[in-house]
């Protein structure tokens, strides 16, 4: 038997995929650094992590102050915006490609991430 060919990816779904990739690698990256960092600070420092995000105006606080867990914050809203950050350079890309379909049910896709974000911040 021969196995079936590999499907060819058309410029258009490389011009989407890899912007995409590159925000979804570079957003792990720097999540991880800032989780590794705001762990180390925290356990040297002897300091307790917080059980809840807290909000963004007390972050900034805590990472003027040194607080590693501060950074550890930060890391999770890193973690919490990458998907966010990739859906719209979906958006972005498929409207360089000219694809206004898959832009407008991508966009549609990111209006309902912006909305549960809003939401769960409540």
């Amino acid at each position: 038997m021969n196995p079936s060919p590999t499907p060819i990816a058309s410029p258009s779904q490389d011009a989407i995929a890899q912007p995409t990739a590159r925000v979804l690698t570079w957003g792990f990256r720097v999540s991880a650094a800032l989780l590794l960092v705001g762990l180390v600070m925290s356990l040297v420092q002897q300091e307790a992590l917080h059980t809840s995000l807290e909000d963004v105006p007390t972050i900034a606080n805590e990472i003027g102050d040194g607080n590693g867990a501060g950074i550890v914050a930060l890391a999770i809203l890193v973690m919490i915006a990458t998907p966010i950050a990739s859906t719209i350079a979906v958006v972005v890309s498929c409207v360089r490609c000219g694809d206004r379909r898959y832009a407008r049910i991508t966009g549609a896709v990111l209006v309902i991430l912006f909305i549960s974000a809003l939401l769960s911040a409540r």
